[in-house]
């Protein structure tokens, strides 16, 4: 009998599921508040002690004629302190492209909170618009859905750009079909976190999208001239210069091993030597590719095909934070759309509720134990997009 709540959760009905979004959305206000005031700088912490600093301080070194300044940690370092008002803060490295600082360029001309704040609000509005034509649900719920998701609220506050790499994804998925130019542009912005797009030229290649394939590399070109004619050749030096540290940062440990969510450093976590962790992720990513790669040569329409590549997306890079499962949403709800038409087959209510509140468990659990629980509800979703593309019809 337990084990069929589980299966079936036919408790879990549409006008319940909308009831509990209303009682997380409550939970959330207090911890946005107390955000606020930590950004304020009203708590134990300086003013804008977020991600988004960086940002931000790479943006204002460029608007004043010091485009390779990002890079230069001394320098990128100086500026976050002068936009505090003060010194003895964390450092929040940029390892972004030149592409990503023409992107963040517009939110150097605020100050660091109205900065934020308008981040915030835009990549947040691109990436429900795109969500919003991924499901037929209208109203409020989509919105309380998409944005206060945990791994939504967790890229809120640490003031990172998921919702636009979400954003993008999502956009190339509902124009693939119809628009496969614009969507290739789409993923050919998403190169500024290539990271996340290490799926993408196997499952267009596998689809033979070509149209988007040529729109991407084109798109990828033209960014990548804008960025040069923007910020000249000193920038892309600078920026290829520090590549080494980002890697460094990984391997050595400076960032605690528990707040990347790989398997790697789920094996790193673990105890495991660096060769074994690398070995394990390299095996992870073969077997996704694999996996994504055949299921778009069956056949699988422009949404299915980012289905699969956002749910992959988490295995496949030994670089992966929570707030980046913010792109899990799409997967989340191609299935739920699916569903719709379908039904939903067995486990699948209980396994979407749990992967989309995994993130905040993840966090939560490294934060206790030190073992970083690895790409887990990435795994889960992947399977039910398979599931989903098999030729089982099965529902319930």
């Amino acid at each position: 009998m337990s084990l069929a709540i589980l299966r079936d959760a036919r408790w879990m009905t549409r006008d319940r599921a909308r009831a509990y979004l209303l009682a997380y959305a409550a939970l959330c206000l207090p911890i946005l508040v107390e955000a606020g005031l930590r950004l304020l700088g009203w708590r134990e912490p300086p003013p804008a002690d977020t991600d988004f600093l960086s940002f931000h301080a790479a943006a204002r070194l460029a608007l004043e004629g010091n485009p390779a300044g990002p890079w230069l940690r001394d320098v990128h370092a100086a500026m976050q302190a002068a936009i505090q008002g003060r010194e003895g803060g964390r450092y929040f490295a940029f390892f972004y492209p030149p592409v990503f600082l023409l992107i963040c360029l517009p939110f150097g001309l605020l100050p660091v909170l109205p900065a934020y704040l308008a981040w915030m609000a835009a990549t947040g509005a691109a990436c429900l618009a795109a969500l919003r034509a991924w499901t037929a649900e209208r109203g409020w719920a989509p919105a309380i859905f998409v944005l206060l998701a945990p791994a939504s609220l967790l890229n809120i506050l640490h003031g990172q750009n998921a919702f636009l790499t979400t954003a993008l994804l999502a956009a190339a998925g509902a124009l693939l079909d119809r628009r496969p130019a614009l969507a290739g542009l789409a993923f050919a912005t998403l190169a500024f976190k290539p990271q996340l797009g290490i799926l993408v030229v196997p499952a267009l290649l596998a689809g033979r999208r070509w149209t988007a394939i040529g729109a991407a590399c084109a798109g990828g070109l033209a960014w990548g001239l804008a960025a040069w004619a923007a910020f000249g050749t000193e920038a892309w030096r600078a920026f290829l210069a520090r590549m080494p540290d980002a890697g460094e940062v990984l391997a050595s440990g400076a960032l605690a091993t528990w707040k990347v969510l790989s398997l790697y450093a789920t094996a790193r976590s673990l105890g495991a030597p660096e060769a074994v962790a690398t070995l394990v992720q390299a095996a992870a990513t073969i077997v996704t590719v694999a996996a994504v790669v055949i299921a778009v040569r069956r056949g699988t329409d422009g949404r299915a095909t980012v289905a699969l590549v956002a749910a992959g997306a988490p295995l496949v890079t030994p670089f992966v934070l929570v707030y980046d499962f913010v792109v899990l949403l799409v997967p989340t709800l191609w299935i739920a759309t699916q569903a719709r038409h379908e039904g939903f087959r067995p486990w699948e209510k209980s396994a979407l509720l749990l992967t989309w509140l995994m993130p905040l468990l993840a966090f939560l659990g490294g934060l206790v134990t030190g073992v970083s629980p690895g790409p887990l509800p990435a795994a889960i979703l992947l399977v039910l997009v398979l599931r989903r593309l098999s030729p089982a019809r099965a529902t319930t």
